[in-house]
């Protein structure tokens, strides 16, 4: 039974409690118009009994009243008797009529009523009337036999209404008594019928209750367990009413909740992750990895945008590019791309049917693709392709993969960015060499490296001869220029592995990796010869003088272990340089032969 009111719907397990309550109140109420009705027929037959009963002793008083009439007047011959003897008669009458219609509906008693009349009719015609006759005739009647005839007519008139009330009175009784037990019966049925009805309401409430709340309460601790981050709760078993929907639902819905926070979850691993790379090429690995993770694609490939030179670059592939490709995996016209043209993701989820990408690179013959760009801070940077099986792009996994991309463009950008401030940080802007700073943890790195592989590193220190009187001279934006114009001409000077450094004003410093003392006095010769020759335009018809370079050069570890040791070894032989008459290279003594 129980599963049976399990499966009902809702509406039908309220109908369930509800209808044996209803259909006891039905017979409740059924009852008690029996009972109105009983009573009301037991009132109006104990009322017409009463008035039986009332009209009999009337009649029977009115019988008497005119047999004392007729007895009075045969004895006195009083006029004024025929009036009370007529009207007695005559209200007697009434009584009759109203006993007759008061038993219509008992045919027992209406025979008694209609054979009392016939004897008040006999005692009026046989007794009274003749009796009444013979003394207006003035004849002679015997009194007593008169007496006795009315006593005895009148007496067998009052036996039989004596009869006829006992019988109403009997009735009566009986009627009340039948109604008393009928009321009786009825609160004994009514009783039981309460009790039945409460015990039924009582089970089926509690057996209804059971029903609905313990599914209400299932779902309740589903939901704070859900609340909580637990997506495995226990649900109400899943039956044909509305409850085993709303168990459907829940399900449902805490599956799509749980894939929804695992995607999250994933997604902010990601972000955690990309935030931390200190490359391109690391971020470049996180994507691949992360997108064949979540997405399973046939390949991804990342397109780096090349602003200068205006083209795509394939910089990172899931799975190898064709050896054709793979040599220059470019794509020379970028608007070609769809993505990056319009700034929004270009869907393919079938390659067999829909239009494809008119960049024409390495386009998948099979299944979908989903291309889109890669911005950052409103700037396309690149884009991402990734290929899978067909129709797998729904709206749900655009968004997810957007999410993606969007987390992988903000770090290249925030990389890039980083890369330009500390390139900024490093630069000198006057002349586009390093400055100190970088120049100071560039050295002791280097000079670290050098001491483990025991290879020397060679140091020049330039100093531009009399430049503080030039730049007083012909101005501070001369003395720019020449200075630009040095920058340019010792790095021309130098290979690509030296390091030149603007040290402060106008000393620079060149670091030589793997080269001796005596090998950085040809570089150094090389630049000084070089800036001899230097041409510095003056925007005047008068040109500049011209400039010349004093050089001191030193070597790790010969004359210093570190970087301030060589530091000042280097500043010592250029101070030789410019105490020795300026535009010439020193090389600084060595500290033994300094010593002695």
């Amino acid at each position: 039974m129980a599963f049976t009111i399990r499966n009902l719907k809702i509406r039908d397990q309220i109908l369930l409690v509800t209808f044996p309550p209803l259909f006891v109140l039905l017979c409740a109420v059924a009852l008690f118009f029996y009972a109105y009705w009983s009573a009301i027929n037991t009132e109006r037959a104990a009322l017409r009994s009463k008035e039986r009963v009332v009209r009999g002793e009337s009649f029977l008083r009115h019988a008497t009243e005119a047999s004392m009439a007729v007895r009075g007047y045969v004895f006195n011959h009083r006029q004024d008797l025929l009036a009370s003897y007529d009207k007695s008669v005559k209200e007697g009458q009434e009584d009759l009529l109203a006993l007759v219609d008061l038993d219509a509906v008992d045919s027992g008693e209406l025979q008694e009523v209609i054979r009392i009349r016939a004897e008040f009719d006999q005692m009026q015609s046989q007794w009274a009337l003749p009796s009444m006759d013979k003394v207006r005739a003035g004849a002679e009647l015997d009194q007593n036999a008169v007496m006795s005839d009315g006593q005895s007519r009148l007496a067998d008139i009052r036996v039989h209404v004596l009869k006829l009330r006992n019988e109403d009175e009997g009735q009566n009784v009986s009627e009340m008594t039948s109604a008393e037990k009928v009321i009786q019966r009825m609160l004994v049925v009514g009783v039981t019928l309460a009790a039945l009805l409460a015990g039924i309401l009582v089970f089926l409430t509690g057996v209804v209750t059971r029903l609905i709340v313990a599914p209400v309460l299932q779902l309740i601790r589903a939901s704070e367990l859900v609340g909580r981050g637990d997506f495995s709760p226990e649900l109400p078993p899943v039956v044909d009413n509305e409850f085993g929907v709303l168990s459907r639902s829940f399900s449902q819905m805490t599956s799509a909740l749980r894939r929804e926070r695992e995607e999250i979850a994933s997604l902010n691993r990601f972000s955690e992750a990309v935030t931390q790379c200190t490359s391109e090429l690391e971020v470049y690995d996180l994507v691949l990895h992360s997108l064949r993770e979540r997405f399973q694609p046939r390949q991804v490939i990342i397109f780096k945008l090349n602003a200068a030179e205006n083209y795509l670059e394939a910089a990172a592939t899931l799975v190898p590019l064709p050896k054709e490709e793979g040599s220059w995996p470019v794509i020379e016209e970028p608007h070609n791309c769809k993505a990056v043209r319009t700034g929004r993701s270009f869907v393919v989820n079938d390659v067999q049917i829909e239009p494809l990408c008119p960049s024409k690179f390495v386009l998948p013959t099979e299944g979908s693709y989903y291309c889109g760009p890669l911005i950052a801070g409103g700037i396309i940077i690149g884009a991402v392709r990734m290929e899978a099986a067909k129709d797998l792009w729904t709206p749900d996994r655009q968004r997810l993969l957007e999410s993606y991309l969007s987390g992988a463009a903000s770090a290249l950008s925030n990389i890039r960015l980083l890369d330009r401030m500390k390139q900024q940080a490093n630069i000198d802007v006057l002349t586009g060499l390093y400055n100190r700073r970088f120049l100071e943890d560039y050295t002791r790195k280097l000079f670290a490296i050098a001491r483990r592989r025991a290879q020397p590193v060679g140091v020049i220190m330039l100093d531009l001869d009399h430049f503080k009187s030039f730049n007083d001279i012909y101005g501070h934006e001369i003395g720019d220029r020449v200075l630009r114009h040095f920058a340019k001409t010792v790095t021309n000077c130098m290979r690509e592995t030296n390091l030149a450094a603007r040290y402060g004003g106008e000393e620079f410093v060149v670091i030589l990796p793997d080269t001796s003392a005596q090998a950085c006095t040809v570089v150094a010769e090389r630049i000084r010869k070089a800036v001899m020759t230097m041409v510095v335009p003056s925007n005047t018809e008068k040109p500049l003088p011209q400039l010349t370079v004093s050089v001191g050069v030193v070597a790790f570890p010969e004359h210093g272990q570190t970087l301030e040791e060589i530091i000042q070894a280097s500043d010592k032989a250029l101070y030789e340089s410019k105490r020795s008459g300026r535009n010439r290279v020193t090389v600084a003594a060595e500290p033994d032969s300094v010593a002695g």
